[in-house]
């Protein structure tokens, strides 16, 4: 979300505040989108060149609110790795991705890059949203993507520029109560940096500091508290 931001946060949350018991559908759904990255690089390496080097846009333009920013669907690591300079985006990891076909505007490219952004553009669709063609892109999806309805009380967490998120359709019955026909679900965002550092302060403070944090997607390493040991 919020891919139109230069910053976007590194953080989701998205509480069920109620769920009808009427209500059919509304699974919610999560796919890895950094993996999905990756398997297009294994599967189409021309696509995923393109979606790595040329720049969508990403807008949000109503009532109060006028935002446009542009940056690749793929964010890979620097030019240069270890001391080492990298010459292809093969050789480089994957720290984000940005996909958000509602908020997406026109690209800005010469004119002879249009049919290739859209061509790679497709094959990634396929890859994360799947679709009746039985295509080994649109089999990802299939295979990788979790869904579960929530139910009041339940939150999701998930890292923002790393996992993508949606709904199935859903629908109620003509005549049910409002109490019953509801799907509310309250979302918010935090920052990856103050939260990771909130946690690990609560962790010291109840000397559980050598617990390890996995790494959160983005190109962050487990650093040992033991390493930070060797400093104080």
């Amino acid at each position: 979300d919020l891919a139109y931001y230069e910053s976007p946060p590194g953080m989701q949350l998205l509480h069920c505040a109620s769920m009808g018991r009427t209500v059919s559908g509304g699974e919610s759904t999560l796919i890895d989108g950094m993996a999905a990255a990756h398997r297009l690089r294994e599967l189409r390496p021309a696509s995923f060149e393109t979606l790595a080097r040329c720049p969508a846009t990403f807008v949000k333009q109503r009532d109060g609110a006028s935002m446009t920013y542009r940056r690749p669907h793929v964010r890979l690591s620097k030019k240069e790795i270890g001391g080492l300079k990298t010459t292809t985006t093969g050789d480089r990891e994957i720290n984000a991705v940005y996909w958000s076909p509602p908020f997406e505007g026109p690209v800005c490219l010469p004119p002879e890059k249009v049919d290739q952004y859209y061509e790679a553009y497709a094959d990634f669709e396929c890859l994360l949203n799947g679709g009746d063609v039985d295509c080994e892109l649109c089999q990802y999806a299939r295979e990788y993507t979790w869904e579960r309805k929530l139910r009041p009380g339940d939150m999701l967490v998930f890292n923002n520029q790393r996992m993508l998120h949606g709904r199935r359709g859903f629908s109620t019955p003509v005549g049910a109560s409002f109490e019953d026909m509801q799907r509310h679900l309250v979302g918010c965002y935090t920052n990856m940096d103050d939260t990771l550092n909130s946690y690990r302060v609560m962790l010291r403070e109840k000397g559980a500091a050598s617990t390890s944090i996995l790494n959160v997607g983005n190109g962050t390493n487990i650093v040992p508290w033991e390493k930070f040991r060797e400093f104080a």
